[in-house]
C-alpha cells in the first residue's frame, strides 16, 4: 500500500511518499521532502501567515514532483492521500488541502483527512506493534503543548494542554527579545549546552492537581530577569528556562503515567528536538521503568511522513465496519 502525506500546516510545505505493509503492519519512508520557510520569515522574527500561504502555493507543485520522484512511483501508484485539515493557520492548510483534494480527484484516489497534533504523535508510529498501552503522550511545538492518553494508534484521550502560550512560543517570543537568530528555539537548545542552573524561574502549574501548563508567566519572568540583571549570562539563563520547562513536563508526565498505568511515554512535536527535553524525559522513562519512545528529530518537526501514517491507521480502521471510534476521520472516495 502507498501512501501520500501532505503537511501545510504552517510554514514548512513537506510531502512524503510511504509504503505500508499490512502484514508486517510497517511502514516505510520512501520519500521524505520538506520546503522550509525559515528565509520568507527570518526578517519579521515569526511566522507570517500570509506569506506562508503564498510559499505554499508557490512551493507545493514542485515539492509533490520531488516526493513522488524520489519514491520512483507516479500519481497512479498512490493508494491512498492523507492530508492535514488542523490545526494550524487557515490559509496554509487551505492550500494542502485542496491540493490532495484535487490529486484525489484527477486520479479518483481515497481521500482522508487528519488532526496535526494526533499525527505529531503518529511518527512514533513507524513500528507500532513496539508500542504498549496505555501510553501517555506529550506533543510539543510552537503552538501546542498537548499531553493525551492513547489506548490504541488512534484512540486517544486529552488530559490537558497549555492554557496560554505553548513551550515553542516560549523559547520564540524570548529569543526575539534578546535578538538571537530565528528561529529561537535550536539556538537556546544549543547555548544550554554549556550552561548550569545558576537562574531561580518559576516553574508555573508544576504543583497543581491537572495536566495543563502555561508558559507565558516565565517568559515574563525570564524577560524581567533579563531587565534587573544586565550581568546574566545566557548560557545559564538558557539553561536555567530549559530545566524549569523540563522540570514542569516531567512531573506532569509522571503523575500521568502513574494515574493511567502507562506502559509506555511517547514524546513528540517540533520542540522534542530539544536536547535536554529528551534527555529528561528518557531519565524519567528509566526511573519509572516505562519505555520511551521518540522520533528521531527530523520527524518531530512538521512532515509528510507523520501524515501518511496517521493517515493509513484511521483509514485501515475505518475500512472495519465494527470500528466505532471517534478518531476515524472522514474518508471521501472518487
Amino acid at each position: 500500500m502507498l501512501i501520500l502525506g501532505i503537511d501545510t500546516s504552517c510554514d514548512d510545505t513537506s510531502l512524503a511518499v510511504m509504503r505500508y505493509d499490512k502484514k508486517e503492519r510497517r511502514f516505510e519512508i520512501l520519500s521524505n521532502i520538506i520546503s522550509s520557510q525559515i528565509k520568507a520569515h527570518v526578517e519579521y522574527g515569526g511566522i507570517v501567515p500570509e506569506i506562508a500561504s503564498r510559499e505554499h502555493l508557490k512551493n507545493i507543485t514542485a515539492v509533490y514532483r520531488m516526493a513522488l520522484e524520489k519514491a520512483s512511483v507516479n500519481a497512479a501508484d498512490i493508494d491512498l492521500i492523507a492530508v492535514t485539515a488542523g490545526p494550524g493557520l487557515t490559509g496554509s492548510l487551505i492550500v494542502g488541502y485542496t491540493f490532495a483534494k484535487g490529486l484525489a480527484l484527477a486520479n479518483k484516489k481515497p481521500f482522508i483527512t487528519v488532526d496535526h497534533i494526533k499525527a505529531h504523535t503518529a511518527a512514533n508510529f513507524m513500528e507500532p506493534y513496539n508500542i504498549g498501552y496505555p501510553a501517555v503522550a506529550l506533543t510539543i511545538s510552537g503552538g501546542h503543548s498537548s499531553l493525551s492518553v492513547l489506548e490504541s494508534p488512534i484512540e486517544s484521550k486529552f488530559i490537558g494542554g497549555t492554557i496560554d502560550d505553548a513551550v515553542g512560543e516560549l523559547f520564540d517570543k524570548v529569543a526575539r527579545y534578546l535578538n538571537l537568530p530565528y528561529p529561537g528555539g535550536p539556538v537556546l537548545d544549543r547555548m544550554s549546552k554549556d550552561g548550569e542552573l545558576k537562574y531561580k524561574l518559576p516553574k508555573p502549574l508544576i504543583n497543581e492537581d491537572n495536566y495543563n501548563f502555561s508558559f507565558s508567566g516565565l517568559k515574563t519572568a525570564v524577560i524581567t530577569f533579563t531587565k534587573q540583571n544586565k550581568d546574566f549570562e545566557l548560557p545559564h539563563l538558557a539553561y536555567s528556562m530549559t530545566r524549569s520547562i523540563c522540570d514542569v513536563f516531567v512531573k506532569k508526565i509522571d503523575k500521568a503515567a502513574r494515574e493511567f498505568h502507562a506502559k509506555t511515554i511517547l514524546l513528540s512535536g517540533g520542540v522534542a528536538c530539544n536536547s535536554m527535553i529528551r534527555e529528561a524525559v528518557r531519565e524519567l522513562g528509566a526511573k519509572r521503568k516505562v519505555e520511551v519512545v521518540m522520533p528521531p528529530p527530523i520527524l518531530c518537526t512538521d512532515n509528510g511522513v507523520m501524515i501518511a501514517i496517521l493517515g493509513t491507521l484511521n483509514y485501515l480502521y475505518s475500512e472495519n465496519k465494527n470500528t466505532k471510534n471517534s478518531d476515524v476521520y472522514p474518508t471521501t472516495r472518487w
